[in-house]
């Protein structure tokens, strides 16, 4: 899978740009505030509707426009091309697909799936369970084609449990809500926990090729105690969970703890380490949606040379390089770039304009 064409409108700093990117490697050049960062953020956009700087949908668009416009062509795995966009205007957002207006959210993150490494990619070890949780269920979501219609199944009776909660309505009409939730949650946590057995088996390979040292472990918690089924731990939660006014326990407080060497991730590495082992992770999981379903991810790389050697550089480069597939990154100045990386297109990015290098 790979983006052939990509096509910018009012997006951050954008007024137009368009790229026709190679299949492979995309290095793209340029200054701090050049708008190199934008252009990836504007890709991750069409594959998952969001940005990945954390930045409302409508602060990205360009200033003094009514909307920005997202469009892109994609060949996927079966060499079939696909035309997707977006357009946000503010509070509404517009996906289309192959000429249908309005699709749903589902239908673009299949489309397009895409994996970004960025500066605040530690945040993954060093920040709350969300984080986490995200990059396990976007893994999750693209394996087990069961996770989704247990996941919705879940937040839904969630959202009705939490809704008598919240007012206070009688023992019953909360508890009748417990069965869907335990029968779903057993789908969502059986899903997680087999994707989790697979993401184990390739792992090791990925972390000793970039990190060098350390064994890994991924330690899975899946929202409730350990020592409790479910249903047992909704039932003793109960008068908690009407005084605070939601649902304390489930897989939507799920967690996922990376350990090395017997020591939380946090705690052991460096910050520079703790962006390679987290690079590392995301890799992972990239070679692992190949190996499952043959579909190879677009991967967004930024500014990898930030707090990382030389070394550490070139081995994520290599692992790149050995997934084969699509990958745009990013760098400050062409010197930066890991010797080897071998055939790559090169794009300038300068004052909002881009231009094709040799």
């Amino acid at each position: 899978m790979y983006l052939r064409r990509v096509d910018i409108r009012n997006f951050r700093c954008w007024e137009r740009c368009r790229i026709d990117p190679a299949s492979g490697l995309n290095l793209i050049i340029g200054e701090n505030a050049s708008g190199k960062t934008s252009l990836l953020e504007a890709i991750y956009f069409l594959g998952r509707a969001r940005s990945f700087r954390q930045t409302p949908p409508n602060r990205l668009i360009r200033r003094g426009a009514d909307a920005f416009n997202l469009n892109a062509e994609v060949v996927s795995e079966d060499r079939r091309p696909l035309r997707i966009g977006i357009e946000r205007k503010p509070g509404n957002t517009r996906l289309r697909l192959d000429g249908r207006e309005d699709v749903p959210l589902l239908d673009l993150v299949s489309a397009l799936p895409v994996q970004v490494i960025d500066p605040n990619i530690h945040r993954l070890l060093e920040e709350g369970p969300r984080h986490r949780r995200r990059y396990l269920d976007w893994g999750v979501f693209h394996v087990e084609h069961g996770f989704f219609p247990a996941w919705r199944r879940y937040r839904r009776a969630l959202r009705q449990r939490n809704g008598a909660l919240r007012r206070g309505l009688p023992k019953t009409d909360v508890i009748v809500w417990d069965s869907e939730l335990v029968h779903a949650a057993k789908d969502v946590d059986a899903c997680r926990r087999s994707y989790l057995h697979a993401l184990e088996r390739v792992l090791p390979e990925m972390v000793g090729e970039i990190l060098g040292e350390g064994e890994v472990v991924l330690d899975y918690h899946p929202g409730w105690p350990l020592d409790e089924d479910y249903g047992s731990a909704l039932l003793h939660s109960l008068e908690r969970d009407r005084r605070m006014g939601f649902t304390q326990h489930g897989p939507h407080r799920a967690d996922l703890r990376v350990r090395v060497a017997s020591m939380t991730a946090r705690d052991w590495v460096s910050r520079g380490q703790q962006k390679v082992l987290t690079a590392a992770l995301l890799l992972a999981q990239a070679a692992l949606l190949d190996r499952r379903r043959g579909i190879r991810p677009v991967l967004l790389i930024d500014d990898l040379a930030a707090e990382l050697g030389g070394t550490y550089r070139a081995a994520v480069m290599r692992a790149i390089g050995r997934l084969r597939g699509q990958c745009f990154l990013t760098f400050l100045d062409e010197a930066l770039v890991p010797e080897g990386t071998g055939e790559c297109a090169m794009f300038h990015v300068e004052h909002g304009r881009v231009r094709r290098g040799a």
